[in-house]
């Protein structure tokens, strides 16, 4: 029952982890391509969060669809627990590279261990992206270039 949640809470910082700094370097080129009036940044080119603020430029309609999406997700995982004896916590049966699938059990179990430590250590990159910004009142990207704006 915590595996799940680890699990989730852990795939959600990944997607996190890597969202932040891409929202950070592409919206602000993504939005003049697209031609919208300004973009989604905080002057600083920080992305809106609770800490920096920002979220009320962002459409309501947008939140309502991740609240739908999140639970079509969550009660297909509550079905598949419910139907299936031999359920293991996090598998929804979305394999599309068929990375896990027919993989021996000593494969199957490293790659959840490593599937849960990459989930920790995101968990812990969104914190300090957060917590960075906040103290710093600097967008992540700019202050750590050398992680980021490096490969661009």
């Amino acid at each position: 029952q915590y595996r799940e949640a680890e699990l989730k809470h852990g795939r959600l910082a990944m997607l996190a982890a890597a969202g932040w700094p891409m929202a950070e370097l592409l919206q602000p080129v993504l939005s003049q391509a697209l031609g919208q009036k300004s973009d989604l940044l905080t002057f600083s080119g920080q992305a809106p969060s609770l800490l920096n603020g920002g979220l009320e430029l962002i459409n309501p309609l947008f939140f309502m669809a991740i609240i739908v999406f999140s639970g079509t997700v969550e009660s297909v995982a509550l079905k598949t627990r419910a139907i299936e004896v031999d359920y293991v916590p996090g598998d929804l049966g979305f394999d599309p590279l068929s990375l896990y699938t027919g993989k021996s059990e000593a494969t199957k179990r490293d790659l959840q261990l490593k599937e849960l430590n990459n989930g920790r250590l995101a968990m812990l990159a969104i914190t300090f992206y957060a917590v960075s910004e906040f103290i710093n009142k600097a967008a992540v990207v700019n202050a750590t270039p050398f992680l980021f704006k490096s490969i661009l």
